[in-house]
């Protein structure tokens, strides 16, 4: 529970009190309060704090803040004050010395996450559209990059079906619930 508040009074600190009103203007779909939902159960986080971090997503990578969402749950578990073991900082994980920012800048979330909006637009350009190709070339190069790929896209079918409304099941018939006898024979002589 510590854990939760703690990181709900950090990232609503670091936020302004502000309607998403930019979702209008720029196009973009609001997360919805299913997937935060989720998100905040997954990761043992507030959910208050997940849909701040959906806000600032939406706003900086308004084409698929999804995408973002992934991407944090990756890189640092939706811990904002988590720090790699080769200098990244905070909630993607970005490395101060490679875009000319501080670590206690990206510390803040919205900080860390336009940073981390701005290198994945560059390597979805770079990369002519290709998601996996992006999430490579944001993570660097060779094995390790393409088992992150791997995994950000996994976190974000995840994402993408928990928005999704569940089908309900059509219930089975008597017939359909027994099971099948082991012995034809048996079954012909039960007829």
């Amino acid at each position: 529970m510590r854990r939760r508040a703690f990181l709900a009074g950090f990232i609503a600190a670091s936020m302004p009190l502000a309607a998403p009103a930019y979702l209008a203007a720029s196009g973009a779909q609001p997360i919805s309060s299913k997937l935060t939902a989720a998100i905040a159960r997954r990761y043992r986080v507030a959910q208050e704090a997940v849909e701040r971090v959906a806000d600032i997503a939406a706003r900086h990578f308004p084409s698929d803040p999804a995408v973002l969402l992934a991407v944090v749950g990756v890189e640092s578990s939706w811990r904002p004050w988590a720090l790699g073991s080769v200098g990244e900082v905070g909630l993607c994980q970005v490395r101060p010395e490679l875009h000319g920012t501080s670590a206690a800048h990206l510390l803040d979330p919205e900080a860390n996450i336009e940073t981390a909006a701005r290198v994945l637009r560059g390597c979805l350009a770079r990369s002519g559209g290709d998601l996996a190709g992006a999430l490579r070339r944001y993570n660097g190069a060779g094995p390790p990059a393409e088992r992150y790929a791997l995994k950000v896209m996994a976190e974000y079918r995840r994402l993408l079906a928990a928005q999704e409304p569940k089908r309900a099941r059509a219930k089975k018939s008597p017939a359909e619930k027994r099971p099948a006898p082991k012995n034809p024979a048996a079954a012909a002589r039960d007829l």
